[in-house]
């Protein structure tokens, strides 16, 4: 097949709810021909370059793209990554990572982010998975379409080779910038590009296509694999997507029970761990029996925590010292910084009783031995106690604010309010 921009069209024809198609513009020549392709369809078609501040060309390539856009009539963001390799990923995929970070925030409802992978670029990904050592998600590697964040992320060009995208090029005279670092064999997608994919090529001919056939047979797998995924959360489901219930989980067998697991971590749009962590998942936290604390498993993206009979996916959670005091006037939001908090007084969930005149309130945490006589009881009870009852998971317990007037504790909030201890006062605007 030629590539040619009629032999995208039929392509785009499916998705006419698509109103905005966010391309991935690095400047290079997969993306630069992908755009001249779109833009030669009429597509309400917008380009983002990330620079990703890695090379030295990177404000010249920035100004290319730029100058591209504005020749060709193209609207066109600039976003710059910001590189961690903190986490003990390579560089390339702390770049791959910051930057599909920065593309899906742009996706809305009916939008579409669009790349520029090819058939090479899929059969590269092919071998390096399976050199990891990867199942059928990571031997699925790319499909033509796949959801991302509330819209879609579409490829047109996967059954397309780069040479067939150099043709189209070189015959409509497109100018594209070459990345040095491309060269560079310490990347082991360079080293697969320029070492291996030559040899394969050149005893099977046909392995690119070969190599598709087979990701497509993976992705039909995952399909099923996902469905089944999807039968066994609906048994262990609660009210909460993020909380399962235990015991139809802990009936599972291990192969299953991680196949659950994986479905439930993807559809929270975090990246499933690595497969030692999955496993202590499952035999340190699910299949335990009778357990007395809440264990947690947590890797970059995310953690699993187990209390009671049910199991929490979550994000890491973050520093907090409950030992912090805040002296709050109550006319303006308190935020809390550790816990990415902002309160309001006027948005409390219910009515706080306070006397007439009082501008400022104290929020700490729970130290311990905390007491509060709730609306509606006719006694005090220990916030422990509170808690227990409540199902509040201890994990939480030091990080919800506490209320006070005059060392009195008023609120918890988010949960109960009391009554003060006073003859007169006023009530305090609604929660």
């Amino acid at each position: 097949m030629v590539l040619t921009t009629t032999s995208l069209q039929q392509f785009f024809e499916r998705y006419q709810n698509i109103s905005k198609y966010i391309v991935a513009f690095s400047g290079g020549l997969d993306s630069t021909v992908l755009l001249h392709i779109m833009n030669g369809l009429d597509l309400p078609v917008h380009a983002v370059h990330i620079n990703h501040h890695l090379q030295q060309d990177c404000e010249k390539w920035q100004e290319n793209c730029k100058n591209i856009c504005t020749t060709w009539g193209i609207p066109l963001s600039i976003k710059h990554a910001q590189i961690d390799t903190s986490l003990g990923k390579s560089l390339e995929e702390s770049a791959r990572d910051a930057r599909y970070k920065l593309l899906s925030e742009l996706i809305e409802a009916k939008h579409s982010l669009v790349t520029a992978h090819h058939k090479n670029d899929l059969a590269e990904t092919v071998l390096l998975q399976l050199l990891r050592g990867s199942g059928p998600a990571g031997l699925s590697a790319m499909s033509t379409e796949q959801n991302l964040s509330v819209g879609k992320h579409l490829r047109p060009l996967l059954n397309f080779s780069r040479t067939d995208l150099l043709e189209y090029a070189q015959h409509h005279s497109l100018m594209w910038i070459e990345d040095a670092s491309n060269a560079s064999l310490d990347f082991d997608r360079n080293y697969l590009r320029k070492e291996i994919m030559p040899k394969l090529l050149g005893r099977w001919p046909s392995a690119l296509q070969t190599i598709s056939r087979a990701a497509n047979l993976q992705v039909d797998a995952m399909s099923c694999l996902r469905e089944l995924a999807t039968l066994d959360m609906q048994a262990a489901k609660t009210n909460n997507s993020k909380i399962l219930n235990l015991k139809p989980l802990q009936n599972l067998r291990h192969e299953r029970l991680n196949n659950v697991l994986r479905g439930w971590i993807q559809d929270h749009a975090m990246r499933v761990p690595s497969k030692k962590l999955l496993s202590h998942i499952v035999t340190d936290i699910v299949y335990k029996k009778d357990m007395q604390s809440s264990p947690v498993q947590t890797w970059a993206d995310g953690e699993v925590r187990r209390y009671h009979d049910q199991l929490y996916l979550m994000e890491p959670l973050s520093a907090h010292d409950p030992s912090q005091k805040y002296q709050w006037k109550i006319d303006q939001p308190l935020y809390i910084e550790s816990l990415k908090l902002k309160i309001c007084f006027t948005d409390l969930h219910r009515q706080v009783s306070l006397p007439a005149g009082v501008e400022e309130l104290t929020v700490r945490f729970r130290s311990g031995g905390e007491r509060l006589k709730p609306f509606g009881t006719k006694h005090h009870r220990s916030l422990k106690n509170l808690f227990q009852e409540a199902d509040v998971p201890p994990w939480e317990r030091d990080r919800i604010p506490l209320l006070y007037y005059e060392n009195q504790l008023i609120s918890v909030i988010g949960y109960w309010n009391g009554a003060l201890s006073c003859e007169t006062f006023s009530p305090g605007e609604s929660a």
